[in-house]
């Protein structure tokens, strides 16, 4: 039997949601496998630090580093605050921002200005966010259009969570159509570009050569190793809790979902994202084969301390050394020729 969602309790959540994820006990017990992957490491890089290139091309945008800023929050007066915080980090750095689920917007449009504050300037590439419960069904490729209208967005990034759905007391574990809804969304977006993702439990094998089938334009690999949304939804309830426990170490590491990803893909651009934490962390994932690297939590710690610019260039400096050390003329060159 399905539960009721309100207005009310959807802020809740959305707050609780904001708050757990920036603190302890959240992070999947298993690692990104990113700890195993080593670049090399080049004692005569024969170039200049500052010859270095990180401009990328990702989704018909130019990014000027391979970093996305991943989906967060919106629809909370919080959610305003931290929203303007990142949307000026990736305005400032040139790199790629995906907001929160745009599910309350589609319900109250007045909570427009806590996904994007007024005054921020725009990023180079903006993604509006649905979940699968919104996107499956008859109105699924209309609600598609309409968040990514609304929002002045470049595309649309929509998330897959069928754990999280399944231990959350509230959720919506129904997926079936869900693949229909995805296909409906790229073709009515007619060409705008979609990307589908995983919360932090990996994209399976088969699950990206349908998406391939379905039209998307990108995945976001989000393997398992960084934020668990099963067990923040066990700090949200006790009854959820008691079933999280099992899922501590579930899903498919980062380092396996990009390789699973380029072997089932056929050429779509990989974004990695799972437990990466700097920008050397960018950097593996770059020359394990991804197009971008995604990251979330680092950045939403930052955003609540009022430091998102600083924190964003940090990672992006510590790609172009990481690039630089391993011998890569540029961050679109990294390969598996500098990993040792």
């Amino acid at each position: 039997m399905s539960v009721r969602v309100t207005a009310r309790d959807l802020d809740s959540r959305k707050a609780d949601h904001l708050r757990l994820a920036a603190g302890d006990g959240v992070e999947h017990t298993a690692s990104s496998g990113l700890e195993h992957v080593r670049l090399r490491h080049r004692a005569l890089p024969e170039r200049s630090l500052h010859d270095v290139s990180l401009r990328t091309q990702l989704l018909g945008r130019t990014l000027q580093a391979p970093l996305v800023i991943s989906a967060m929050t919106g629809g909370t007066d919080a959610a305003g605050d931290v929203n303007r915080q990142l949307m000026r980090a990736a305005a400032e750095h040139g790199i790629a921002l995906v907001l929160g689920s745009g599910r309350k917007l589609l319900e109250d449009h007045e909570t427009l200005r806590t996904y994007r504050p007024e005054g921020e300037e725009r990023p180079p590439l903006l993604l509006a966010n649905l979940g699968a419960a919104q996107i499956k069904g008859r109105d699924g490729g209309w609600r598609a259009e309409e968040v990514v209208d609304l929002l002045d967005a470049d595309g649309l990034s929509i998330h897959l969570n069928p754990l999280q759905e399944a231990v959350q007391p509230e959720g919506e574990p129904d997926f079936e159509g869900v693949l229909d809804g995805i296909a409906a969304a790229v073709a009515r977006l007619g060409g705008r570009p979609v990307v589908v993702k995983e919360v932090g439990f990996g994209l399976d094998f088969d699950d990206v050569a349908m998406l391939r089938q379905a039209g998307v334009q990108a995945i976001d690999v989000a393997g398992a190793g960084g934020t668990n949304w099963a067990l923040i939804e066990g700090l949200r309830d006790e009854r959820a809790g008691a079933v999280a426990a099992a899922f501590a170490d579930w899903g498919a590491p980062t380092v396996q979902a990009i390789a699973d990803a380029r072997t089932a893909g056929g050429g779509l651009p990989i974004i990695a994202s799972g437990g990466l934490r700097d920008g050397v962390d960018a950097a593996k994932c770059l020359a394990l084969g991804a197009t971008a690297a995604g990251m979330a939590r680092p950045f939403l710690v930052a955003a609540q301390a009022d430091r998102a610019t600083e924190a964003v260039g940090a990672v992006v400096e510590q790609l172009r050394i990481a690039t630089w050390l391993a011998g890569a003329p540029s961050a679109q060159e990294l390969s598996g020729v500098h990993l040792r």
